[in-house]
């Protein structure tokens, strides 16, 4: 399905960091962060053909409006306001997409939201999640084919990054959390859960960990951190299962990461909203854990594991490449984006009768 869409540069907001919202790369170009950023190119194919998907129109043609740059997580953007009146007067709903830590509320109505960051518990009937998009890691392949892993007797689960306090081990989970009220010294409440994830894992016969823990947290978007991140990425590939938390927001870039290279995720779920959620099943696709099950988590991996067939761990390897190609890359995504709007009124026009 083709999804008539109506924007302009005129809402384009000043000051942005990137001018317009990928979704536009098709039509606008490119504004990516530019060559020397590790994940640059990671949407040239939706770039190249996303004009099959999308088509820009005139505001009584189209299906929906789109405000054109992401939403400012100080709400400032005095040009979406022309957007908005408009959109209000032709009775159309505005997209508008928010690739943030932040989970505050977007005080805007007869909006369509997409989002990574908010909480299920909180979360407003027109919010959808928004995948975290780093480039495809199989790029980093010649061949950029999925490698399949044979099933081991012991599953082995991997995590490459920054823990909180990974060597402290006589200190409690609350002790790090009351700290980081304290002191601010962690702002990110997903590190004090990886780290006590971590050091189950650790101390567990029933897993191999494959782990490599970072002093600091490193940035990896400069391509001075091009070693560091194969050593990411590699570690990634060389396991059956991959520990996958939230970090500073309620998301994970590293989920969808994982995804890409067809690993098991071992999800630990903090009240996160999945892309696509009311169609995908993702239970099937990784190891759940929520958040207050933490203690359980080697145990909730072996008996994952050892309920797969050789055929089955293989098969959901492939089964898990194909639905990152097919409903989470960029041109997956947004291929399916317009499923989420079926309670709004675009269903009513008939844009989705077809399907």
């Amino acid at each position: 399905m083709k999804l008539k869409i109506y924007t302009g540069k005129e809402y384009l907001r000043s000051g942005a960091k990137y001018t317009h919202i990928p979704l536009l790369y098709p039509f606008w170009g490119e504004c990516d962060s530019g060559q020397e950023h590790i994940d640059h190119g990671r949407f040239d194919e939706f770039t190249d053909i996303g004009n099959k998907l999308f088509s820009l129109v005139s505001m009584d043609e189209a299906d929906v409006f789109v405000l054109p740059s992401e939403w400012p997580e100080d709400d400032h953007y005095p040009e979406a306001n022309g957007l908005f009146e408009k959109a209000s007067d032709l009775k159309k709903q505005v997209l508008i997409f928010f690739n943030n830590d932040s989970d505050k509320k977007i005080p805007v109505e007869n909006a369509i939201i997409f989002r990574t960051s908010f909480y299920f518990s909180k979360r407003m009937s027109n919010e959808f999640s928004l995948p975290a998009w780093n480039i495809d890691f199989l790029n980093y392949l010649p061949s950029k084919k999925l490698l399949i892993r044979e099933k081991s007797d012991v599953p082995t689960i991997s995590y490459c990054g920054y823990v909180d306090y990974y060597k402290v081990l006589d200190k409690s989970f609350a002790y790090h959390i009351a700290r980081s009220i304290l002191y601010g010294s962690e702002t990110n409440p997903g590190k004090p859960l990886r780290g006590k994830a971590v050091r189950i894992l650790k101390n567990s016969h029933k897993v191999n960990s494959n782990f490599i823990i970072r002093l600091k947290t490193l940035n990896y978007n400069d391509s001075s951190s091009e070693t560091t991140r194969l050593e990411y990425f590699q570690n990634i590939l060389n396991s059956d299962y991959a520990l996958v938390i939230r970090g500073k927001g309620n998301f994970s870039y590293r989920l969808y990461e994982v995804l890409s290279c067809g690993r098991i995720p071992v999800f630990v779920n903090t009240e996160c909203v999945l892309p696509f959620e009311d169609i995908i099943d993702w239970k099937k696709y990784m190891v759940w854990v929520e958040a207050d099950e933490i203690n359980a988590i080697a145990d909730k991996v072996a008996e994952f594991h050892a309920a797969l067939s050789e055929d089955e761990f293989q098969q959901l390897q492939i089964s898990i490449r194909k639905l990152y190609k097919e409903w989470i890359s960029p041109i997956g995504f947004y291929s399916n984006m317009w499923k989420c709007f079926r309670p709004f009124k675009i269903e009513q026009k008939g844009v989705m009768s077809s399907h």
